[in-house]
């Protein structure tokens, strides 16, 4: 049988444009450091990049705790069968984040310093802490569904399960803490943000529009896999 042949498509030659310039910049933040790929500076370290990176990305991955909210504490049945895409999704967009801090960072390699040696009067170490906590309930939710069908580990999935509403639980309060942290962040920083958008209620703006957000996101997934694989959700 007859391997088909490749195909050069506009999104292909654009998709592989984008790979190229982002290795380029990948090899410029990692050789000649952030500030030379970036032109940020101590004066301005935040860029357009970390507010869709970091602050749209995590918002868009909210639609984990929201969904299972939803299903196992508001006891929302019928909804059921778009956690597991849902809390997919939301693993994926945590890990994402993650793996994307390593070229936001200037000392990527003391990503793990605020877990360790965090102020703790810090919205930016509570932000931290909390991000990667949940990146681990996240895992464990998704352990608990993925990891099903290996007989092997029929024990600790069912234990999983078996703890399953205190993860949802954990996952509810720990995403409430750092979306709205997101919102901390211009809270503590006026001077940064036009006064037309401040408010020191900030961070309840940032927790419900994450929930907006993470909603309309697991929408577009659950559309995306019907049209794509013939998903029904």
């Amino acid at each position: 049988m007859s391997r088909p042949k490749f195909k050069f498509t506009f999104w292909r030659v654009v998709a592989a444009l984008i790979l190229i310039a982002g290795a380029v910049a990948t090899f410029q933040r990692f050789v000649y450091g952030l500030g030379y790929a970036t032109h940020l500076s101590d004066d301005f370290p935040w860029g357009l990049w970390i507010g869709f990176d970091v602050i749209s990305g995590v918002g868009l991955a909210a639609g984990g705790f929201t969904i299972t909210a939803i299903v196992y504490i508001f006891n929302l049945k019928k909804y059921h069968c778009i956690v597991k895409p849902t809390v997919l999704t939301a693993f994926m967009g945590y890990v994402l984040v993650g793996t994307a801090l390593l070229w936001d960072l200037g000392k990527y390699y003391d990503i793990w310093h605020p877990l360790v040696f965090g102020n703790h009067h810090s919205a930016m170490f509570e932000l931290g802490v909390c991000v990667a906590s949940y990146t681990g309930v996240l895992a464990l939710e998704f352990a608990s569904i993925a990891l099903g069908k290996f007989k092997w580990l029929r024990k600790p999935v069912g234990f999983l399960k078996s703890i399953y509403i205190v993860l949802v639980i954990l996952g509810v309060l720990i995403s409430t803490l750092h979306q709205s942290s997101l919102g901390t962040l211009y809270v503590i920083v006026p001077e940064k943000l036009h006064p037309l958008w401040y408010s020191r209620l900030l961070p309840i703006y940032f927790f419900f529009t994450a929930v907006g957000a993470g909603l309309g996101m697991t929408v577009v997934e659950s559309y995306l896999s019907w049209r794509g694989m013939g998903h029904e959700a």
